[in-house]
């Protein structure tokens, strides 16, 4: 049984930056933020990200060594760890909002085991059928998830989250694809560029969140 410490102290970190007097965005002062207070807020959402990156690279590596536990176990923590992605927005935009969000990220996490288990068949020389057909499901899932965020928050357009999140699902094809030929020099140098590019991602989240909620980071 994992314990899920970490992801909850990353998540309640989120949620107490986040949390006080946040109803609707008809609430925010147009009063200028604390870059301070949107760093820290950055932070608690990069440690999230990166917890999403991390686990699924786990299973992807645990998954084409065969090594059942480690697999099961990085599962475990990359759902839970979808799960509180998706539910650190509810002080802000209500459970159902939360809700909602998090169904879109956990299926953001399945479509990207989807193309794993794609890439994965056929002895690990993969299925283009299956692999297509999982692509269509990021973008599909990405589509979704920019036009929730849009929704939610004006100061993110929805072409430039879902282009953010077209990079992100990239990164995640290109390691998946590296593991399958067992490439282990390019899953590694895969690692540095994944990163950055998720931190961007939600450090676009955090900008945004701050810019329309600014009275709250004083």
């Amino acid at each position: 049984m994992v314990r899920f410490n970490h992801l909850l102290l990353s998540a309640s970190v989120a949620i107490g930056l986040m949390a006080t007097g946040f109803t609707t965005p008809m609430f925010a002062q147009a009063t200028a933020a604390n870059p301070a207070k949107v760093g820290e807020l950055k932070m608690a959402l990069r440690g999230l990200y990166a917890d999403h990156v991390f686990w699924v690279r786990d299973l992807v590596i645990s998954t084409r060594l065969g090594v059942k536990g480690a697999t099961a176990e990085a599962d475990e923590y990359g759902l839970a760890n979808a799960k509180a992605i998706g539910g650190s927005i509810a002080p802000i935009y209500g459970q159902a909002a939360a809700d909602k969000f998090t169904t879109l990220f956990v299926g953001h996490y399945q479509a990207v085991k989807g193309y794993m288990k794609a890439a994965f068949a056929n002895g690990f020389h993969g299925n283009a059928a299956q692999k297509q057909a999982a692509v269509a499901a990021l973008e599909s899932n990405g589509k979704a998830i920019a036009t929730f965020i849009s929704g939610a928050n004006p100061n993110l357009p929805e072409g430039t989250v879902y282009g953010l999140l077209v990079s992100h699902v990239q990164h995640h094809i290109m390691e998946i694809d590296a593991v399958a030929k067992q490439d282990w020099s390019s899953e590694a140098d895969a690692w540095e560029p994944m990163i950055k590019q998720v931190f961007s991602l939600s450090d676009a989240l955090a900008d945004g969140i701050a810019k329309q909620f600014p009275n709250k980071f004083q």
